[in-house]
């Protein structure tokens, strides 16, 4: 159930709620933490002490678009007339929005050697979507695309001339094989189940400077969100963690 809340008018957005002492979420859940109340009020707060719990939501955010796009990539896959458009918008997606959580601006840099449970496959399928981002989505430099000009000749027994036009030929590997995408499915659960953990151990050093304020103070705490910039080109404010 969406909250009737201002802060919550748009619907794609998502928002990640910690209650203290609450369990971690259940994997298929859309919110980080389900809260106990279904008329939660939200008051924006800076706490005293540096915290990664905004990284964290950011992560989750991002890992868990990631593993619903490959589950649609992976149903797509297998369907009996795989849609190509669909398949490259999916994959495309998938690998883009996995790879943020991996790349400094205005959150913290999240790495691979933080995920205790991740196996030396898994690192390896991490650094190869990180490369096929960097290096084949993002910009084409590798050899996982190529392109060839031919010319063209009259192909009749009776042709006598020479070059009649030209054609140019293109090719793309295929980023990522089924079995790639099953197995970044099981890597971005291992990310949530963690990031989820790491949600819990966050907010120990907050409950008590919470539990500081009164109810009344709390209320009054601003309503306001953070309004992102709709200029593509403003500079985002770099982070240092």
């Amino acid at each position: 159930m969406r909250p009737n809340n201002a802060l919550d008018r748009t619907a794609y957005r998502r928002r990640y709620a910690v209650r203290f002492g609450s369990p971690a979420r259940p994997l298929n859940a859309n919110v980080g933490h389900q809260m106990e109340t279904e008329n939660p009020i939200y008051r924006r707060w800076n706490p005293p002490v540096e915290t990664r719990l905004p990284d964290i939501h950011g992560w989750l955010e991002d890992i868990h678009s990631a593993h619903e796009l490959a589950s649609r990539l992976s149903q797509e896959v297998s369907a009996e007339n795989p849609d190509p458009v669909l398949l490259d918008a999916l994959l495309t997606a998938a690998l883009v929005r996995y790879s943020r959580c991996f790349t400094t601006g205005i959150r913290a840099r999240l790495s691979i050697e933080e995920l205790s449970t991740a196996s030396p496959t898994d690192i390896d399928l991490h650094e190869r979507i990180r490369g096929i981002r960097d290096w084949h989505i993002a910009h084409p430099v590798n050899e996982q695309e190529v392109h060839a000009l031919y010319v063209i000749l009259d192909g009749s027994p009776e042709a006598t001339t020479g070059a009649i036009g030209f054609s140019s030929f293109s090719s793309v590997e295929s980023p990522l094989q089924p079995f790639e995408v099953s197995a970044m499915l099981e890597l971005c659960e291992k990310w949530i189940r963690w990031l989820n953990a790491e949600l819990i151990q966050e907010q120990t050093p907050l409950i008590p400077l919470a539990n500081r304020f009164s109810r009344a103070e709390l209320l009054s705490l601003s309503q306001d969100e953070p309004q992102p910039n709709s200029n593509i080109r403003a500079k985002r404010r770099q982070v240092q963690r």
